[in-house]
């Protein structure tokens, strides 16, 4: 996954895309601390990365689309 949408986030909002992606990623781990909730089920390891949540987020609503 390329990082149009990261940078895209940090040009609106005048930060870097390290900021962004951290900021995304603080909220993935407060999501995470509920063992139930779906993200949980998303990506490779114990918690998942900014990158595997938007990835998967797209493909949700990509999905959603053809229907």
């Amino acid at each position: 996954m390329n990082d149009d949408i990261f940078k895209k986030i940090a040009a609106k909002n005048n930060v870097s895309v390290e900021e962004v992606k951290e900021e995304i990623n603080k909220s993935i781990r407060e999501a995470c601390k509920n063992p139930d909730a779906p993200i949980n089920k998303i990506g490779a390891g114990p918690i998942p990365t900014a990158e595997e949540v938007i990835e998967y987020a797209l493909k949700e609503i990509a999905k959603s689309n053809m229907n």
